[in-house]
């Protein structure tokens, strides 16, 4: 019987596992807060956008209030006109204050959204 001699086999050394970074499972903390402050800054933009219009429309057409004349003791027309006069007077102050009001907010928020939806960009 002929004997067959076996080619020895090198064996390669085994390769280590990279190790990977554990995948995120759903959102992480600080992209949750970032969409968060996001889309609360985006909705506060959005109402005070309507709210401009709102006040725009109060001020070049003012509610021009109701009164009773009747309860009051000086029942001349002239007197009468005066606060007619005063209550859309008033009314207006109101008006512009409240659109001043909503410019404000828009001019807070949309910074604070845009910085934060970049960082959320960013992130992702």
């Amino acid at each position: 019987m002929a004997t067959t001699k076996k080619a020895a086999v090198k064996k390669s050394p085994a390769k280590k596992a990279v190790a990977q970074p554990p995948a995120h499972q759903g959102l992480d903390w600080r992209s949750l807060y970032l969409y968060a402050v996001s889309l609360i800054t985006l909705m506060i933009c959005l109402f005070a956008a309507v709210s401009v219009i709102n006040g725009v429309l109060n001020i070049l057409m003012p509610d021009p209030g109701w009164m009773d004349a009747a309860n009051y003791p000086d029942k001349t027309a002239a007197a009468v006109e005066t606060m007619r006069q005063q209550t859309l007077d008033d009314n207006q102050r109101r008006a512009i204050k409240s659109l001043l009001t909503s410019v404000s907010l828009i001019v807070v928020a949309f910074p604070l959204y845009r910085y934060h939806w970049k960082q959320t960009r960013k992130s992702d």
